[in-house]
């Protein structure tokens, strides 16, 4: 039978990362817990050489995934939420563990800050990184562009900003002027599209796409600045919006934002999709079959796109032949009831 670290990990009561920590002596472990992993990998025969190893080759056997932040949680988001399934569910199977890394960055600040991974990194207690939630002020960041420019193994989610390193990506904005393009296909030219403020570097080019493809659409992006949608100013934008200059259609973010956008419509009185169409991107799939009525969206597999970063990153980490250093996912347009044709 095939012993992971998982197997040691449960005989002697403790985490995965404790058993990994143990062996690579990187962090301070009560003694009880040190016997008791040397029992449970003695007790499965499980290589006890791979302390000597793990300190030859300096490893730890633990990723760090790192979300620059601002404000909100980065648990506010399916699309983190499902990513993070995607990492975890790689790092499993290739016996790696997981710390995830966020810090509330405040860029409109001048001062220079040194970001949270790069002690992880010094500190040798991570073997590789992912980098997501890539602001614009983030793709600026030195440290980033020396990290992605070098050769620590690193992977970064979104948009690819560099010839070199690996990244995933979902082409955002390509999916997101799609969206425009199918409410004007069902006859809408007035359309509100809500970005979160991290996708503000999206902005000029997804704009400028639809102005030159779309140009008899009347196109209103309007930036949220964190994923916990403020109610109440939803429920502004939408009386300003629908029942005051009448708009036609509203894309949103996800699936948290449509909730609330449909809350927001039934206290206003505004009917969906009768008076109001509604276009979405979901993370989790099928989760906009469970709204009423079933929300038509734009699916982005996150959860594969988290387990495709952590396979590039482990292939880096352990020197694997492979030609992939970037890869794209493709979103699938799931229709369904939300939107009116006029």
């Amino acid at each position: 039978m095939e012993v992971s670290i998982r197997d040691v990990a449960s005989r002697a009561g403790v985490s995965i990362s404790t058993v990994s920590r143990i062996m690579n002596n990187s962090a301070t472990v009560s003694e009880k817990k040190v016997l008791a992993v040397r029992e449970a990998m003695e007790y499965y025969n499980y290589e006890p050489n791979q302390f000597a190893r793990g300190l030859k080759k300096q490893v730890s056997n633990m990723i760090g995934v790192y979300f620059p932040v601002r404000g909100e949680s980065i648990f506010e988001s399916s699309y983190n939420l499902e990513l993070l399934k995607g990492i975890e569910k790689a790092l499993e199977y290739r016996n790696y563990s997981m710390v995830l890394i966020s810090e509330n960055r405040d860029y409109s600040s001048r001062k220079k800050r040194i970001p949270r991974y790069m002690e992880y990194m010094r500190q040798k207690r991570i073997d590789g990184l992912v980098l997501s939630g890539l602001t614009e002020q983030f793709i600026m960041d030195e440290a980033v562009r020396d990290i992605v420019d070098g050769e620590y193994p690193v992977v970064y989610i979104g948009k690819r900003i560099h010839k070199r390193g690996l990244n995933v990506y979902a082409q955002f904005e390509q999916y997101m002027v799609k969206m425009v393009e199918i409410l004007r296909e069902n006859g809408h030219k007035k359309i509100v599209l809500y970005l979160a403020d991290s996708h503000r570097h999206y902005l000029e080019g997804i704009a400028a796409r639809a102005r030159r493809e779309m140009p008899e659409v009347e196109l209103s992006i309007c930036l949220l600045h964190s994923w916990a949608l403020d109610r109440e100013y939803l429920l502004q934008n939408v009386r300003e919006y629908v029942l005051q200059k009448g708009y036609t259609a509203i894309c949103t973010r996800g699936m948290e934002d449509t909730q609330v956008l449909l809350s927001v419509c039934a206290e206003l009185g505004i009917p969906v999709p009768e008076r109001m169409s509604i276009l979405s991107v979901e993370h989790r799939y099928n989760a906009g079959q469970f709204l009423y009525p079933r929300i038509s969206s734009f699916y982005v597999p996150a959860q594969d796109m988290g387990e495709g970063a952590a396979r590039l990153l482990i292939d880096s980490i352990e020197k694997a032949v492979t030609e992939e250093n970037s890869i794209e996912y493709r979103s699938e347009y799931i229709e369904r009831d939300s939107v009116r044709r006029l």
